[in-house]
């Protein structure tokens, strides 16, 4: 018997975790489901998991943006007719890299024992729960190739949106840094010079001068140790970031942000359409795609927004109405997709809504790096302005002592 880790959902959208034994992985999510719990992702102790749902392979040497490019070579090979374990022999002797290759060379060794894509694939702990129950989807359905050309999609147009959303944020960032960089090197090398030269004189000191030379000796007293203590919180943070609640809390605190939070916010209402309109094209029940949602996203409002979605399905009831009390999507959005629920055409109609998401956050991050930049350089003028000011008048009351 061997045990197996495992993230689950209960009926009541509560997410949990835990230990299960079982023969093999098959075993342990039956008896999960004979528990009333619905797995989102399990694997054999021992093994490394993924812990993001934008396959952020850390430590495994394997990009995201690989594995999107495994994903569409598969889809392609697949389409012209080459069998999977083909497909994955050429892969993985030919196209990527040691680590994706070592993990492809496992995949077709469980393949050839018996074992579906979608366990093998599982068995690795390295892909997330959408992109494993779009293979589960598409093997149940006959339709592997196409839904792995669907996933391929979805990841790439996941990457374009992220992409955007870095680039609008790191020009701001980047004037971020140099702003605390220049603070620094006139507490550090001006303000120390004028320093000596105001207190030769004897003339009073104006409190503003006061609070800038405080400043300033402070930081050339424990500069080293200040310095250390950044270097050490950095550690801190990026020991932390996989392993504790500090990226939840960091998203939370940028979500309310002004521009940033709407940025972060409308990138993940259009993570949610995306996910849900791909595992509805692919086969997946709606109430098994919502609850899927509910157990991986990291935003509360999706999270309980799915929720409440999945709980009004299961109770017969209008499924669309917690989406249009929710507020992530705007009324017209909102309506769209109840439109295309009552024609028959959801996954369509969500796809569209995606795409509609997607130019709006393009606009919108526009916008942000137009605006942030001017507002990031309008403080740090603010700010060199006041230290200047206040040597200044240090500097004019010499001369008025002099006269």
């Amino acid at each position: 018997m061997a045990n197996f880790r495992y993230l689950a959902v209960k009926d009541s959208g509560e997410r949990v975790a835990g230990t299960i034994e079982g023969a093999d992985r098959s075993l342990a999510i039956s008896r999960l489901s004979d528990q009333g719990l619905h797995p989102i992702d399990i694997s054999e102790e021992g093994q490394d998991q993924g812990v993001s749902s934008l396959l952020n392979l850390g430590g495994t040497g394997i990009a995201s943006k690989e594995i999107t490019a495994f994903t569409r070579q598969l889809a392609w090979l697949l389409q012209a007719g080459t069998t999977l374990n083909r497909s994955l022999e050429i892969l993985a002797r030919e196209s990527f890299s040691k680590p994706l290759s070592r993990v492809l060379g496992e995949v077709q060794g469980e393949i050839r024992k018996g074992r579906n894509f979608h366990d093998a694939l599982a068995a690795t702990g390295l892909f997330p729960p959408f992109y494993l129950s779009m293979v589960e989807a598409g093997e149940a359905t006959g339709t592997l190739a196409a839904a792995l050309d669907r996933l391929a999609a979805a990841r790439e147009r996941e990457q374009k949106v992220r992409g955007k959303l870095i680039s609008a944020l790191v020009y701001p960032m980047m004037l971020v840094v140099l702003s605390i960089g220049v603070v620094i090197f006139l507490m550090i090398a001006v303000v120390p010079g004028i320093k000596d030269m105001i207190s030769s004189s004897g003339a009073p000191v104006p409190e503003s001068a006061r609070a800038v030379i405080a400043v300033s000796d402070w930081l050339v007293a424990n500069g080293i140790a200040f310095a250390a203590s950044l270097a050490a919180a950095a550690l801190v943070i990026a020991l932390l970031w996989t392993r504790g609640p500090l990226p939840r809390l960091l998203r939370g605190a940028a979500l309310r942000l002004p521009v940033i939070g709407r940025l972060l916010m409308k990138s993940e209402v259009a993570q949610f359409c995306r996910v849900l309109g791909s595992l509805a094209a692919a086969g997946m029940t709606l109430p098994a795609s919502l609850k899927l949602i509910a157990g991986s996203t990291p935003n509360r409002r999706v999270r309980e927004t799915a929720q409440d979605m999945e709980t009004a399905l299961r109770r017969g009831e209008d499924f669309i109405a917690p989406l249009e009390g929710s507020g992530i999507l705007s009324p017209l959005l909102a309506r769209m997709i109840k439109v295309g629920a009552e024609t028959g055409n959801l996954s369509p109609s969500i796809l569209r809504v995606t795409d509609i998401l997607e130019d709006e956050l393009d606009q919108l991050s526009d916008r942000a790096a137009a605006l942030l930049g001017p507002a990031i350089i309008l403080l740090l003028s603010i700010f060199v302005g006041f230290i200047i000011t206040s040597l200044m008048g240090a500097v004019i009351s010499i001369n008025d002592l002099a006269i």
